[in-house]
Order: C-alpha cells, then structure tokens, then sequence
C-alpha cells in the first residue's frame, strides 16, 4: 500500500514538473517570437523646436546703383572694387569733348536769339513811332509786335537748349549718391556707354554691410505660421561651421509662382558686424515657429505605425471586454465593433460629429506584462520632423513603444490588401 501511494506521489510529481517545464518553453518562445516581431523605441524627455525651413539670398539693406544720364567714352575711372566711398565723391569721368562743343554751340544759338530780341526790340519801338505820324499803317505796327514776341520766345528756347548742354556736361563727372562699398564696377576706361533708352548699370554700392538682410521665399502652405518679429536662424555654405541669427522684419504681400507653387517674400534683417556675411549668399534658413522645453517625446515614426490585424482585433476584444459587449449583438442592438465611439472605432477616440479624430489625438502601442500590444491614446505637441510632443497620463519617460512590425508570411497573407491604419 506504501509503495503504491510512493509511486502515485512521484508519477504526479514527473507530471507537475513536465506541465511546469512546458509552460516556461512556451511562454519564453512566445516572448522571444514578440521580441523579435516588434521594434521597439524608448520614450525619452527633452526639448522640442518646431521649424519652416526655406531659402534665400543676402544682400545689403541699402543698396544703390549708380548709372549715367549721357551717353559718351569712360576717360576715367577713380574707385574700384571694395573700395569705400563717400557721398558726393567723383567716381568716374565721361568724354567731355561732344559735350563741350554742345555748349559752345547752344551759347552761340543763345547770343544769336539775344541779337534778333534787340533788333525786333528796335524795329518795333520805330514802327510805334511811325505809327503815330501816319507813316505806317496798323497792320505793320502788329507784325513788329508778333516778330519782337517771337524772338523773345526764341531767346527762351536757347536759353534752355544751353541749361540742357550744361547739365549733359555736368553729367559727364559721375559722383556717389551715399556713403557706402563699392561692389560691383562694370565699366572700364575706354568703354563706350549708352544711355538712350536706360541708364546703365557703372557701379553698385552697398550703404552698409553690418547690416544686411535676407529675401526668403517661402511657400504659401507656411506663410501662416510666419510673423513679424519672429526669431530666425540660418547657415550659409562659406561659413558651415557658424549659426547666424535674425529675425522677420517684412512679410511682402506680392504672390510669386515658382514651378506653379505660390511663394510670399519674407524680408529677415541680420546683424554682419564681424563681416563674415557677404551679398548675394544663398542662406538655408529655418524659422523659429514653437518651442518646448523639457517634454515627453517619442520617434515620429512610432506615431506613423500601421497596427497589423491581430492588434486591430486584439484592440477591439479588450474593448468589447470593457464596455461589457461581445461579438454578439449587445443588449442595446449594437455590436462591439459598432459601440465604439466614433473616429476610427477605437477606444479613446471620441467623435466630433463627423466621424473623424482632432488632429492633436494620436495612438502609441505598447506591450503589456504578457507581452501582447495594446494601444494608449495620446495628444500631440510640436514636432521637429524627426520627434514630436506628447501628454499622457499612461505614457513615462523610459517606457518602450511599438516603432515598427515584422509581419510573418502568414500575417501578412491575411492582413489582405486592405490596412486599417488609425493614426
């Protein structure tokens, strides 16, 4: 009887030990086969900036070109590049030689018709007098009028004709219009210019280099978040290793259109007192549109998970288990799937009329203690394209999130064609 009862007691005892070793191989295969399913991000804590980013191009604030009314031959040049200039200083000399023989002309037309207005001054105070004694008739006192009129209109014309050759020769001499740079000279001396349609173009002058701005252009889908006074940083590729910053002083209601997409010029002024920032620059440029201090984050990518079947359906078990509905049809007429609250049909997400979720709302997967996934509802901050802002009471710093999914041949056979994606 002993021994019976002996070998019952170690037949259970082999039989507890293999239903013991049999559980721990299963449930340490099905951790591993989740451990390896899953790629996981950790939740961390940090700060945030939320940035557009754009490009554009550097110039001087003030700047002036410096062009000629006359057309004629450079003689002289007396500023080059680089060159700091004064206002009113003599920059280049035209050919004055056309220029002084129109003078002496238009002189010579001036003294001419200041002649004529003195012989028609006399012929008419004598026809007067002839007048008065009957010598001649009406009709000739009226002709040396309208002839002593018509050489004082004449005396005027020359007058003006010589002011005109004397302001053309003044233009011969070319003189700075500010105090500024020279940075572009596009004349040499011999070279004939002219100026009978436009002035051209001898010299560019910048008013002051410490002080440059930027004209951005940035697209119309951002210009929204763009405001004046906001803070800006940019890079420029001769100085790849330094940071400069600015800030947004204009926002030009002008549309332009540029390989059919509307762009808004924004005007960014930028301090240059070290003289590192040089005109006609291309500055990458990011503006400064949120910023977070010392908040959860987590990978965006995390954010953009598409949950594979069986967590869709795993979800909506737990759900169904909750909220006290099965697969059958509930008490009230409705199902479990159709029970859930509108704007994808998932716990945690809660309808605004339309059937559709706030843009701030968004969902993170997580593994339970039994190594299953479960879904957290969340809400959004600022994103930085790579991390975005989170609140939640369930989330923790140092918590791990589903990043990505390895799905079987098999999974992915019945996952078909069709996802249900709920981010």
């Amino acid at each position: 009887m002993v021994m019976k009862n002996t070998k019952k007691k170690f037949v259970i005892g082999i039989m507890v030990v293999l239903l013991i070793a049999a559980l721990f191989w299963f449930f340490t295969r099905n951790g591993k086969e989740t451990e390896g399913k899953y790629t996981m991000v950790k939740i961390d804590r940090g700060d945030l900036e939320a940035v557009v980013s754009s490009t554009g191009t550097l110039s001087a604030v003030t700047t002036v070109q410096v062009g000629t009314q006359v057309s004629g031959r450079i003689a002289k040049i007396y500023t080059d590049f680089n060159q700091t200039v004064q206002k009113g200083e003599l920059l280049a000399m035209l050919d004055t030689s056309s220029l002084l023989m129109a003078v002496s002309e238009a002189e010579s037309s001036h003294d001419r018709s200041k002649a004529q207005l003195k012989q028609s001054k006399q012929d008419l105070n004598r026809m007067q007098y002839l007048f008065k004694e009957n010598i001649k008739t009406k009709n000739d006192l009226e002709q040396a009028q309208v002839n002593f009129e018509l050489a004082q209109a004449t005396l005027k014309s020359s007058q003006s004709t010589l002011e005109r050759t004397r302001i053309n020769l003044s233009y011969a001499s070319i003189y700075a219009p500010i105090d500024g740079i020279v940075i572009a000279r596009n004349i040499d001396v011999g070279q004939t210019v002219a100026a009978s349609f436009s002035s051209p173009t001898l010299f560019l002058i910048a008013n002051d280099l410490s002080k440059m701005q930027i004209l951005a252009n940035v697209d119309e889908s951002d210009i929204g978040q763009i405001k004046e006074n906001q803070e800006v940083r940019f890079t420029v590729q001769a100085q790849a290793d330094n940071k400069f910053t600015g800030r947004v002083s204009q926002i030009r209601l002008e549309p332009t259109s540029v390989n059919n997409v509307v762009n808004y010029t924004v005007v960014i002024n930028v301090a240059n007192n070290e003289g590192l920032l040089l005109p006609g620059m291309t500055a990458t440029i990011d503006f400064l549109v949120g910023q977070a201090k010392n908040v959860l984050r987590v990978a965006n990518a995390a954010l953009r998970l598409k949950p594979s079947q069986d967590m869709v359906e795993g979800l909506m078990k737990r759900f169904a288990a909750r909220t006290g509905s099965g697969s059958e049809k509930s008490p009230a007429g409705k199902s479990a799937a159709a029970a859930a609250p509108s704007g994808g049909g998932f716990p945690g997400f809660g309808g605004n009329g339309m059937g559709k979720r706030p843009k701030d709302i968004a969902m993170l997967w997580v593994l339970d203690p039994s190594g299953m996934p479960n879904a957290i509802r969340i809400k959004t901050g600022i994103s930085d394209g790579q991390m975005t802002e989170i609140v939640s009471e369930e989330i923790k710093e140092g918590m791990e999130v589903i990043k990505s999914i390895t799905l079987s041949a098999e999974e992915q056979a019945r996952q078909g064609p069709r996802r249900m994606r709920i981010l």
